[in-house]
C-alpha cells in the first residue's frame, strides 16, 4: 500500500460581507480557522479623525524631520483617533 500524505482539509468558521474601496463592489469574505480568508484582500486598518482633532493638531505646529536627502514637516501632536475603517480591495481592483 502506497502511504497517502494526510491533508488537512480548511473549516470555514464564518462570513464576511465587506465592500470594495476602490469600486464599491459588495464582496463575501469567507474566513478559515487557520486565520486565513478568501474573497477580496485586506490591507489593512486606516485611523479616523475628527476635523477639530485636526485642528488642535495643525495649531500645535510642525517640526522638520531629516529622512534619508528628504527633508519634511510634520506635526508635532498626532490628532486623536475615534474609530477605524478597514481597507478591502476585490479582485478585480487589486489586479
Amino acid at each position: 500500500m502506497k502511504d497517502k500524505k494526510l491533508v488537512k482539509k480548511k473549516i470555514s468558521s464564518s462570513n464576511l460581507a465587506r465592500r470594495c474601496a476602490v469600486c464599491g463592489k459588495k464582496m463575501h469574505i469567507i474566513l478559515y480557522d487557520d486565520r486565513t480568508y478568501r474573497g477580496g484582500h485586506f490591507f489593512g486598518k486606516i485611523p479616523l479623525h475628527r476635523k477639530k482633532e485636526i485642528q488642535k493638531a495643525m495649531q500645535s505646529g510642525t517640526r522638520r524631520v531629516k529622512f534619508g536627502k528628504l527633508v519634511m514637516n510634520v506635526l508635532k501632536v498626532d490628532p486623536k483617533v475615534y474609530a477605524y475603517a478597514e481597507y478591502w480591495e476585490c479582485e478585480k481592483c487589486y489586479s
